[in-house]
């Protein structure tokens, strides 16, 4: 390792390492752009699961296609004809649903006694719905949805939009316009923060680029890779910074210490990461162990997350490692002349009276992780993507307006064998009436029963009727995810299962969020007991010791319950993508901060010092870092809670804001009290080089 160091901080060495990391970060721009990003959740589903099987049967029997519906007012029946035959010749729209389907437009609309008119107009407004020729996810569907969009602006018509296609396009829009503008905040409240909690005016300058490179790199890397998920494209650099920060800081900090102690620069630039290694690796070792726990999940978003999330990590790990000693190094001078005093109070005292409370923290410690351990378990989760619950914005706005007049859309579509007529007959009579089913479009709510087969128009035939399947599409009057589209979904699925045995599909938002949901609920055990294992071997290992990663998990894991138990008490659902990631999420990030004050401890106990003192001087020497990687990881889970409008987004972002909070302040107030009470125990259970053995702990 010395020669290594010895080579990175030679002028030949540096010079090397600044054309290597300016060559990275130029190529990484240029894959960064080349990143495939993935909007649609229900990929992510198990192969075996029975919403992948119904979309692959879809596609080879229809090909890919949505739907979203346009709601037309203040207009006529003439002008909606016209509407309708050129959004048509839009390419990527397949058919427009509306009126003239059901019935003669010639004749007065008030005039016309078939019941199926009220589903496509009511009170002078006129109901639409446009079938696209790929999903929603697809470049084609956005561009028609564009086309339809800017056509229907020229037309002196109110309009209003809602709809599967509809709600994954602003989803797209949103997620990639805020990613970049939650970095342009997260950056520099990461900058005011390290100016607050460093000594020195150039410390922050130096800490920013190393991480900024380190997520060029980590982006330019995603270039490589066949996808990722919107969620990660959302929040991933943001993190990176947060999470990576302290690696950056135990280097200067440690540097500072070194060169005080009248070390030359380079000699210090070389202690410096000898004497921080083990905390950084350590630190980093558990943040990645954490995130790729998520990798054994059956839906595999987790792994989409957790890979990413674990490689952007290891990647600022390894810019701090050969980058920091030719930063501080290059910086010397500026960051040494530029020195002031810490607006940070010293926590010196604060240790000493922490070492005078230890048992009233400790019980009243016990008794909060009695309560959150069960009220955690009370709480509720939502299972949707892309729901956007805000009454305030627009697109909710317009589907709630469409549906006053004719109910919620949220399409399901079923697939039979099409030689069962009879039993499709059957189960659409069943399926309409169910309460919240809107209309359904089939073969048999289309095309009179006395119309015999081989005289069906071809257009029906092609739209409901594909190779070995035929298929029913039913417009379920909910919105959104509630416990009502669990209801119905179950219900038609009952239906479906009566009618056709178990030869039928069902695709559509309630099918797939269903399915989730039962594939989740399995997966939250399983990696939560995976990554506190990972973590607490990695622990154990580093320090020697069965005793430690107890102590050190135990309270991290205890504010993971505190921060899942608060939404039970506010009646809030979480979402289950944010439960999943910020579990592992916040054990992995935030040990660091317990990994950091144990080992100052224990460092200060092997000098010989008693254990009120070494506890002082632990939280004196290492509280600052503490204070502010916590403050800078929160600040990017608020800031995603401020500026993202996808719910998934914002439950992930509040509950790590207040997830790490709850961490840090476990690790500056409970875990003193309880290295100081359990010495003896974790005296025992660390195993010690026999030649040390005297002096690592003294007794008391």
């Amino acid at each position: 390792m010395d020669k290594i160091l010895k080579k990175i901080v030679s002028r030949k060495g540096m010079t090397a390492t600044t054309i290597v990391f300016i060559i990275l970060v130029v190529i990484s721009i240029g894959f960064a752009f080349m990143t495939k990003v993935n909007y649609n959740m229900s990929l992510y589903l198990p192969d075996d699961s029975k919403t992948k099987q119904s979309m692959e049967i879809f596609e080879e029997e229809f090909g890919l296609t949505t739907m979203f519906q346009v709601m037309i007012s203040d207009t006529t029946t003439e002008e909606v004809e016209e509407i309708v035959s050129n959004l048509k010749e839009i390419k990527g729209v397949k058919s427009v649903n509306w009126l003239a389907d059901v019935c003669d437009i010639k004749q007065p609309i008030d005039a016309i006694s078939n019941p199926l008119v009220k589903n496509f107009y009511k009170d002078g407004n006129y109901l639409l719905t446009l079938e696209m020729d790929e999903d929603e996810y697809s470049k084609v569907t956005d561009e028609a949805i564009n086309a339809s969009q800017d056509y229907l602006k020229t037309r002196a018509v109110d309009v209003k939009y809602r709809g599967p296609a509809i709600s994954a396009k602003d989803v797209r829009d949103l997620a990639e316009r805020q990613a970049i503008s939650i970095m342009l905040v997260v950056v520099p409240i990461a900058i005011i923060i390290l100016i607050i909690g460093s000594t020195s005016w150039i410390e922050p300058v130096i800490v920013i680029i190393s991480l900024l490179t380190a997520i060029v790199i980590n982006l330019g890397v995603n270039g490589f890779m066949p996808s990722i998920s919107f969620l990660t494209m959302t929040m991933a650099s943001a993190l990176q910074l947060a999470m990576s920060l302290d690696y950056s800081l135990f280097f200067v900090h440690r540097y500072y210490e070194k060169r005080e102690a009248g070390m030359e620069k380079r000699e210090a630039a070389i202690a410096s990461i000898k004497d921080a290694l083990g905390s950084v690796t350590a630190s980093a070792l558990t943040t990645v162990f954490g995130f790729l726990a998520l990798v054994f999940m059956r839906y595999s978003i987790g792994a989409d997350i957790g890979i990413n999330l674990a490689k952007a990590v290891f990647i600022s790990y390894l810019v701090a490692l050969f980058m920091m000693p030719m930063l501080l190094i290059f910086f010397d001078k500026w960051l040494m002349k530029s020195k002031h005093r810490s607006f940070v109070p010293n926590f010196k005292k604060f240790g000493r009276g922490l070492h005078k409370g230890r048992w009233p923290i400790v019980i009243i410690f016990l008794i909060v992780m009695g309560l959150a351990v069960v009220f955690q378990t009370k709480t509720k989760f939502f299972y949707g993507d892309h729901a956007i619950e805000d009454h305030e914005d627009p697109l909710t706005q317009e589907d709630y307006a469409i549906s006053e007049h004719f109910g919620h859309f949220q399409p399901l579509i079923i697939l039979y064998d099409k030689d069962a007529k009879t039993e499709a007959v059957a189960a659409t009579e069943s399926i309409q009436e169910l309460a919240l089913v809107g209309h359904i479009e089939s073969l048999v709510t289309s095309v009179p029963k006395t119309i015999p087969s081989e005289m069906i128009p071809d257009e029906y035939l092609e739209k409901f009727v594909g190779k070995d399947y035929a298929r029913i599409i039913v417009s379920v009057n909910v919105f959104g995810e509630s416990e009502e589209m669990y209801e119905v979904a179950k219900d038609i699925d009952d239906i479906c299962k009566l009618n056709f045995g178990e030869e039928y599909y069902v695709l559509g938002y309630s099918a797939s969020i269903t399915e989730i949901r039962d594939t989740v609920l399995e997966d939250g055990v399983l990696v939560q007991i995976i990554s506190v294992i990972a973590i607490a071997l990695i622990v154990g290992l580093i320090f020697r010791s069965i005793s430690v990663p107890i102590v050190l998990v135990l309270v991290i894991q205890t504010a993971i319950w505190i921060n899942f138990a608060v939404p039970y008490f506010l009646d809030k659902n979480l979402s289950y993508i944010g439960y999943l990631v910020v579990s592992s999420l916040q054990l992995g990030a935030t040990i660091d901060y317990a990994v950091l004050l144990s080992s100052r401890y224990m460092e200060f106990r092997e000098e010989g010092l008693e254990k009120k003192e070494a506890i002082s001087k632990a939280l004196e020497k290492s509280a600052t870092t503490i204070l502010v990687s916590c403050f800078v990881l929160a600040a990017a889970g608020f800031v995603e809670v401020l500026m993202s409008d996808v719910d998934s987004v914002r439950d992930m972002g509040l509950l790590i804001g207040r997830g790490v909070l709850l961490s840090g302040l476990m690790v500056l107030v409970t875990l003193p009290a309880l290295l100081v009470l359990l010495d003896k125990p974790l005296q025992v259970l660390t195993f010690k080089k026999k030649k040390k053995e005297e002096k690592i702990w003294k007794r008391e």
